[in-house]
């Protein structure tokens, strides 16, 4: 019978990451993913001469080498082969509406704040605000994620009081008791799409450290999709002599006493001191786990969560050049509306959803495609039940009606025509998301945050959720960090820290 130190099931960002930081510190690490591939949403299709990227935007907490971001840090621990270039502006806002109004807002601190005082009069000193508490934030949030099960929040609050004073407040209402305009507070709310919580509920703490890590650390994206990643990971657990099997689905995580001892792959068992899931606790709780194995606590919590948000992704190759189209931005956010609790009402109507972002990858990586061709794509969020009433014999000619509204909607907003430029299109609905990611309604954003389950409330009970059933271990986008590739890798890597500690305390590895 194989035996390992950890075992890390699913290869996710967080599982990648996990089995990478267990077999880096000298465990006996077996990575185990269903699919063919590695990397979940983490990788690259091919449709005619392009190669597209399925989900990554660009990578927050990554940084500069003059001031590295968790992620980099991380990275550079793992020795990991990569390339990544920064994204040359945050992004593009169009609000279409009655109070319509177009910003472009560049990298930087001080360049973004210059902006919003140039958009918005007046605004300076309270984006300067802004800045300050944002600043203070990512150093607490830094410390939050080195230690999750042993933080001294006393200590955290005395030395960022800041942090957990406006912590657990709505970002919207923060902006305004900071007295920033409500046009400069309108363009700040871009991001609540990230995650898919309204500025008005989602909590200041994360929302706050998000814009200011995009803004102050810059935003990357690999040279060769996310891809380049996730099989740069796996490369990092075989070269530290761990194993990687794909094309394998555990079926049962094996219990003996109360404690996860291993998982079961068809009839075979395989033994492990410690097990570490990429996947949401509650489908682990209701197919992989005897029932008497799940506490009750755990399965409360497991059903008294959401489950997040699904996309629509449209995918376009294009034959012009982005100079020839006229394309100036990397990321565009479009809406007819710049309030965020409208936006996000709208993801349950299928047919009077206005919210899109369009990417174009080429003005970050202008090889990205072959010479004279571009590559964008356009992202819709969606809860799943906006596409319930669609019929199979309808389900085609609804995805392609839905995508030649972000083709009109983007033309309308920007002046750049594309309708006569593609060459190559792909289209994502939810139920696609559902079908390759094995994932409820499609979810790709891991559990919604309400407001009593977002990062401060799922880092507090870290330690008692981590450890509710002994040998096992989560990860990944449902996990304490909420949703994000640069999240899903944190956690992965705290998981697998945790995890190697509790091993050296038992005695000797198996490595």
């Amino acid at each position: 019978m194989a035996t390992y130190d950890v075992i890390v099931v699913g290869a996710g960002n967080g599982g990648l990451a996990a089995a990478a930081t267990a077999a880096k510190k000298g465990l006996k690490t077996l990575l185990i993913e269903r699919h063919n591939l590695p990397g979940g949403a983490a990788t690259s299709f091919t449709r005619g001469r392009f190669e597209f990227e399925p989900a990554l935007h660009e990578l927050s907490s990554y940084g500069p080498k003059t001031q590295p971001g968790n992620i980099r840090q991380l990275f550079d621990w793992l020795g990991l082969k990569v390339k990544l270039h920064p994204v040359p502006d945050v992004y593009r806002m169009i609000n279409t509406g009655a109070d319509h109004f177009d910003a472009k807002m560049p990298a930087g601190r001080q360049a973004f704040i210059d902006q919003m005082e140039h958009l918005v009069p007046g605004s300076r000193a309270s984006v300067t605000a802004f800045f300050n508490i944002a600043g203070e934030g990512l150093l607490a949030l830094r410390e939050l994620q080195a230690a999750p099960e042993q933080i001294d929040w006393q200590a955290l609050d005395q030395k960022y009081p800041h942090f957990l004073l406006y912590g657990t407040q709505p970002y919207q209402q923060v902006l305004a008791t900071l007295g920033i305009p409500k046009k400069a507070q309108s363009i700040m709310m871009a991001y609540w799409c990230y995650m898919g919580i309204p500025g008005d509920e989602f909590e200041f703490a994360y929302f706050s450290t998000m814009l200011a890590a995009y803004v102050m650390l810059d935003a990357y994206v690999p040279e060769n999709r996310s891809h380049e990643l996730s099989t740069a990971l796996v490369q990092v657990v075989l070269d530290h002599g761990g194993d990687a099997w794909f094309n394998t689905e555990v079926t049962a995580l094996t219990v003996d006493q109360g404690r996860v001892t291993g998982v079961q792959i068809g009839d075979r068992k395989i033994t492990a001191k410690q097990v570490i899931c990429d996947i949401m606790p509650h489908m682990v709780y209701q197919k992989m786990l005897p029932a008497t194995a799940v506490p009750k606590q755990a399965l409360q919590l497991a059903h008294a969560r959401q489950i997040g948000t699904s996309g629509f992704l449209v995918y376009f190759g294009l034959n012009r050049s982005p100079e020839e189209l006229g394309i100036e931005d990397y990321s565009v956010f479009m809406a007819d509306t710049a309030d965020s609790r409208q936006q996000f009402a709208e993801m349950d109507n299928r047919t009077h959803n206005n919210f899109t972002i369009m990417n174009c990858l080429n003005k970050v990586l202008p090889e990205c495609s072959p010479a004279g061709t571009s590559i964008l794509y356009a992202t819709k969020l969606y809860r799943d039940r906006a596409w319930d009433d669609v019929t199979v014999d309808q389900y085609e000619k609804v995805k392609t009606q839905v995508a030649q509204e972000v083709i009109t909607q983007y033309e309308q907003a920007t002046g750049v025509h594309i309708q006569d430029a593609i060459e190559e299109i792909e289209i994502a609905a939810p139920a696609t998301f559902a079908r390759y990611l094995r994932s409820p309604g499609g979810d790709i954003y891991g559990y919604y945050g309400q407001p009593w389950d977002q990062l401060l409330g799922r880092t507090a009970g870290f330690k008692a959720e981590d450890e509710s059933i002994p040998g096992l271990h989560f990860c990944g986008g449902a996990g304490f960090l909420l949703d994000g590739y640069s999240s899903a890798y944190q956690s992965g890597y705290i998981a697998a820290k945790i995890v190697s500690d509790e091993i050296v305390k038992e005695g000797v590895t198996h490595g």
